[in-house]
């Protein structure tokens, strides 16, 4: 049985992609890369079993139907991605643009977020969601002084959120300013104290400042930092975040042997696969997006299969608040969506018994509850 493969070119908003998807028999893995002008923007890798009791064929018919899917499902994102951000434009409506922005950034768009953010920012000058995200993605690209200018100038405008000491936290840690990243980072604790991803960096500052500004007096002691660096460790040990430990063990093994160079190299190369970028908001917003620009595309397959990723999500993260806010949402676009259905069945059954009273009584009945229910799902998604 031989990998199979698939490749499309897409032009959508005057641009060229080329889609390329294969499986790999050997890893049991299906790979989704997208190109734009010759390099790579996105992968998505899925995993499958290789089921034992399946004969040849019927396992090639089953990884041929898993990259198909994945190949297709690739081509249909990014053509509904920016199907939607042209109707976007035509709205002048900030927090619209900001969850655009938001879903380019996750799929290396970089360009197309800068200007989805910048034109947010334009609609609504005092937006710290859109001056946090701005900020956010010039540290994506390495530009950690526009980035800390940015940010703060959110803190100028009065705009403490803990994403923002946070983000300020990882551009002044890029450019080895320790004490600045220190104080960020426990600004952001202050704020929310299950910030983990901020006490990760609280790590890597500590060791960091060890190994490149031992004598640094705004600091405390390097050993009073790396007992700090040790504490943080353990805390997050016990909050089972997955992956953590064995990178707890390779950093704890080179502290031990008092080699913090190779110790900091394991947290930074793990630091985004341990936390990505906000994965389980991303699921809200992608689901925000499609419900309410996809059109007819949001159909009862597609929310649900949105709720399956909630409740997935919810499994590895039981105390993330947009998880449960998102769910709600979802929860309510399904109530919606019986309520349209009933009306649909009422009527129905009034075609087939015009003089069904209470068919009739029924149907007023959701009509009138089914407005003042769009009305406040309208509210809540505005």
């Amino acid at each position: 049985m031989s990998d199979i493969g698939y490749n499309d070119n897409l032009n959508v908003a005057g641009r060229k992609f080329h889609i390329q998807t294969a499986s790999n028999l050997n890893h049991g893995t299906a790979r989704c890369e997208v190109f734009e002008e010759g390099r790579v923007i996105t992968t998505n890798l899925i995993n499958f079993e290789r089921r034992q009791r399946l004969d040849e064929e019927s396992m090639e018919k089953r990884v041929r139907e898993i990259v198909e899917d994945l190949h297709r499902e690739t081509l249909n994102e990014i053509d509904l991605m920016f199907q939607i951000a042209e109707k976007i434009k035509k709205l002048k409506h900030a927090p619209s643009n900001i969850k655009m922005g938001l879903l380019f950034l996750h799929n290396n768009l970089i360009r197309d977020a800068i200007e989805q953010f910048e034109v947010a920012l334009s609609l609504d000058p005092d937006s710290a969601e859109a001056r946090n995200a701005l900020g956010l993605t010039y540290l994506r690209l390495g530009q950690n002084i526009k980035a800390v200018n940015i940010l703060n100038q959110a803190l100028e405008k009065g705009q403490v959120y803990a994403d923002i000491f946070h983000n300020l936290g990882v551009a002044y840690l890029s450019e080895n300013q320790y004490y600045k990243a220190l104080t960020m980072f426990q600004e952001a604790l202050r704020i929310n104290k299950n910030y983990y991803e901020a006490q990760y960096n609280l790590i890597i500052v500590y060791l960091g400042s060890i190994l490149k500004d031992r004598s640094d007096s705004l600091l405390p002691p390097p050993s009073i930092r790396l007992e700090r660096a040790n504490k943080q460790i353990i805390d997050l040990a016990s909050v089972k975040i997955k992956g953590f430990d064995l990178v707890a063990g390779k950093v704890q093994k080179a502290i031990k042997a008092e080699d913090l160079l190779p110790a900091i190299k394991t947290l930074l190369e793990h630091r985004e696969k341990l936390f990505p970028m906000d994965i389980y908001s991303l699921i809200g917003t992608d689901f925000y997006l499609k419900f309410m620009y996809g059109g007819r595309g949001m159909d009862r397959g597609i929310i649900n299969k949105f709720e399956r990723k909630l409740y997935d999500a919810l499994e590895e993260n039981q105390d993330y608040a947009d998880l449960w806010n998102n769910l709600g949402i979802v929860h309510l676009i399904q109530c919606r969506n019986l309520f349209l259905q009933a009306l649909s069945e009422f009527n129905r059954a009034l075609e087939i018994n015009p003089s069904f009273e209470k068919a009739l009584k029924n149907k007023k009945l959701v009509e009138n509850d089914g407005k003042e229910f769009l009305i406040l799902l309208k509210a809540i998604l505005k």
